[in-house]
């Protein structure tokens, strides 16, 4: 279930915002969990990849896109 949390879509978003200050730590963060996932024991990797799904990165992008 997606619903708003701390003013962003998701808690998922929020999340990843935690560790963003530009569109370009966006960028990075995203291609890092997911070379991160495909190196994961399957169970893992299945999770991990659908916590990923769940972030809003057109969003999180959207909002660093002016800090760069």
């Amino acid at each position: 279930m997606n619903k708003e949390y701390n003013g962003w879509p998701n808690h998922e978003t929020w999340a990843m915002s935690l560790y963003c200050e530009s569109l370009e730590d966006v960028r990075s963060l995203r291609e890092y969990l997911e070379e991160i996932a495909a190196g994961l024991p399957l169970p893992a990797m299945d999770l991990l990849l659908s916590a990923i799904s769940e972030v809003q990165w057109d969003y999180l992008e959207r909002s660093y896109a002016n800090t760069d």
